[in-house]
């Protein structure tokens, strides 16, 4: 018994050394496993990258960061520009023109007018009521009075609407153009670089190429 009663405390003192050792050597892992988890610890010197942006509301400026250009009338007119491009609303009510990567659009005259383009495109709707011209990847959305006119282009094409109601151009495709209008209710589609013009008329539909794209 007297044997066991010392040999405890000697017997419990042994971890106690081992688990020493051990907790340093955790704590020497944990900080090298801290500083993997950690490696930017001075991220805050790291070059950011500059703000390119503009908004325009109502005829003065809200915000305006880098190259990026945004313009308004009053009449609750809406400009909002990104990276390398231009907005301008204004010459009417309730105008909104929006555009990003090197692209320029214009909403101007009319009522509720709205203009879109992104990356190296152009949009413009002028002098129009409830109009919408979107243009993306490299590409020309045009409307220019009437009501109601839709202009869609993408990937390098051109859609245009002139006057009249409820017309619709869209186009897609390097190359192509659909023309829509001088009439009510026409839509012109053209895809693959081909041309469409459904104008001059009522309720004209012209999709080209006709059998599809081959």
């Amino acid at each position: 018994m007297v044997a066991l009663v010392i040999g405890a405390p000697v017997a419990l003192a042994a971890p106690s050394s081992g688990t020493g050792a051990a907790h340093k050597q955790a704590s020497s892992e944990n900080s090298s496993s801290s500083a993997k988890r950690h490696p930017h610890l001075n991220a805050a010197a790291d070059p950011q990258p500059k703000p390119d942006f503009a908004v325009s509301f109502n005829g003065r400026t809200v915000v305006q960061y880098g190259s990026a250009t945004a313009t308004s009338d009053p009449g609750f007119n809406l400009a909002v520009a990104g990276a390398g491009s231009s907005a301008n609303a204004g010459g009417g009510l309730f105008n909104f023109a929006v555009a990003d990567h090197n692209s320029t659009a214009d909403a101007t005259g009319g009522i509720l007018n709205f203009a879109s383009a992104d990356y190296g495109s152009q949009a413009i709707a002028h002098d129009g009521l409830f109009t919408v011209a979107t243009a993306q990847n490299g590409s020309t959305a045009t409307i220019t009075g009437g009501k109601l006119n839709i202009a869609d282009a993408s990937n390098g094409s051109t859609a245009s609407v002139s006057g009249g109601d409820r017309n619709q151009a869209i186009a897609d495709g390097s190359g192509s153009v659909a023309f829509a209008g001088n009439g009510s209710n026409n839509e012109a589609t053209a895809y693959c670089g081909s041309h469409a013009d459904a104008s001059g008329g009522d309720n004209l539909f012209v999709t080209t190429p006709a059998g599809g794209c081959q």
